[in-house]
């Protein structure tokens, strides 16, 4: 038999090993007449499953072809048993059965028949139910035709040009969506800074109140109306300086953030008016307070010039007793004498104790005047006493002393203000001089940052 099957396959000049090569397509003919020549019809090919995965190694074509009118000659080969094997029909029709390529159980390129009568498998049946742990059947593989192929690829691009077209829509939409979230968002925030400015201005608005009523003190601060509301105004100082404080800091902040230029330069001018407005509480306050010193000054220093005034009073009047000198009106010359001596002395305290309370009133020629006075009325004692002695002598020459003292005495009274208080007067304006053009200063910055904040709000000047 294997002598035979030599024969055989030099007959047919057969390759064991034909896949892929122009043999391969008579390869299964030739292996199932070769089976049925050496008796082996009756084993079940069905049970051994392909090496290809019991998928018909012919498969029929998705479509058709159409059948050519022209006959032609049919492919194949001569057996030497005198049958005629087809190249064209996969499947002889002779009772030799289906051929199975490549069986795990069949030897290597060995042949493998199928009995006479078993049920036949064609391409478009399919194969037989794979056997239990054999491996699953492996699809055949597509075939389009080329007008297929291409509406496929015309309905992918379709497809991606749409998918494109959505995904850049949507990517739209979302930016369009973050952008007027943002713009929103922005929008507030912008909202919310001028709110915060229109509080400052608030702010200010409360404060002018006080700072209003202060203005009108420091016009004229030393006038009895203005000293009258003096405490009342400078108590509420500190609430005022506060409410600016708080204004011009929500202004600085503001100002940082603010876009548009005409709200950033509201800002700005509000933070100027605050500190305006805070220097002008400032200096006012300290001219209010020095007003308030130099009127308590000025009304002491009257009440000790008072004294003098008096004592001076006493003075003239003991002087006119002797212009006739009798030893009664020598007496009492020297009662008046001594009283203007104490009123003198009393005087003089007081002006002691105003020039040490107020270093910066000058209470020096007040104070030389007191005293010159009571040196005259020292000599005017001491000529009644040698006069009552009847030491003629000593009484001349005390009088005249006493006339050279009151000389002296009118000297210094003419150098005086004919309103001792206006040495008080003179110190405050003084010491209040450069608080006045701080205060001016100020209250022209804050008119000017007022000029364009009422512009700005839309209001006109009062």
């Amino acid at each position: 038999m294997g002598k035979r099957n030599d024969k055989l396959g030099r007959a047919a000049h057969i390759k064991r090993h034909t896949v892929g090569t122009s043999n391969e397509i008579s390869f299964s003919v030739l292996d199932a007449a070769k089976n049925e020549l050496e008796g082996d019809v009756g084993k079940d090919a069905a049970a051994r499953p392909s090496r290809f995965g019991h998928v018909s190694l012919f498969t029929l074509p998705l479509r058709r072809k159409k059948s050519i009118a022209t006959p032609t000659k049919e492919r194949g080969l001569l057996l030497s048993s005198g049958e005629f094997a087809s190249a064209e029909n996969p499947t002889p029709v002779s009772a030799l059965g289906t051929v199975d390529v490549g069986s795990p159980k069949s030897d290597v390129g060995g042949p493998t028949t199928v009995p006479t009568g078993a049920p036949r498998k064609t391409a478009a049946a399919g194969s037989a139910a794979p056997a239990a742990g054999a491996p699953a059947p492996v699809p055949s593989k597509l075939v389009r035709s080329p007008e297929e192929e291409i509406a496929l690829r015309k309905a992918r691009r379709r497809l991606h040009r749409m998918l494109a077209a959505t995904f850049v829509v949507v990517v739209g939409l979302c930016l369009a969506g973050a952008g007027g979230w943002y713009l929103y968002q922005d929008h507030q925030r912008h909202l919310h800074q001028v709110a915060q400015l229109d509080e400052a201005l608030d702010l200010i608005r409360e404060a002018d109140e006080t700072v209003v009523a202060l203005d009108g003190i420091v016009a004229n601060p030393l006038d009895a109306g203005s000293l009258a509301q003096a405490d009342s105004v400078l108590a509420k100082l500190p609430a005022a300086l506060a409410q600016l404080e708080e204004a011009d800091a929500a202004a600085r902040r503001v100002s940082v953030d603010l876009r548009e230029s005409e709200d950033k330069e509201a800002a700005n001018q509000t933070v100027a008016a605050t500190g305006a407005r805070t220097a002008l509480i400032e200096s006012g306050r300290q001219i209010v307070e020095q007003a308030q010193r130099a009127d308590e000054a000025a009304r002491a220093v009257r009440e000790a010039w008072q004294r003098v005034v008096e004592a001076d009073a006493l003075a003239r009047d003991a002087a006119a007793l002797v212009a006739d000198t009798t030893a009664e009106h020598v007496t009492a010359s020297k009662d008046k004498t001594n009283a203007a001596v104490v009123a003198f002395a009393d005087a003089q305290t007081a002006l002691e104790a105003l020039d040490s309370a107020y270093a910066d009133v000058d209470l020096a020629s007040p104070l030389d005047y007191v005293a010159k006075r009571i040196e005259a009325m020292g000599y005017a004692l001491a000529s009644d006493d040698a006069f009552l002695a009847k030491n003629k002598e000593e009484a001349v020459a005390q009088n005249d002393a006493y006339n050279r003292a009151d000389a002296e005495a009118a000297t210094l009274a003419a150098g005086l203000p004919d309103d001792v208080a206006q040495l008080v007067f003179d110190a405050y304006d003084q010491a209040t001089g450069t608080l006045f053009e701080t205060y001016s200063t100020a209250r022209s910055q804050a008119g000017a940052a007022d000029a364009f904040l009422r512009d700005y709000l839309g209001t006109t000047s009062k």
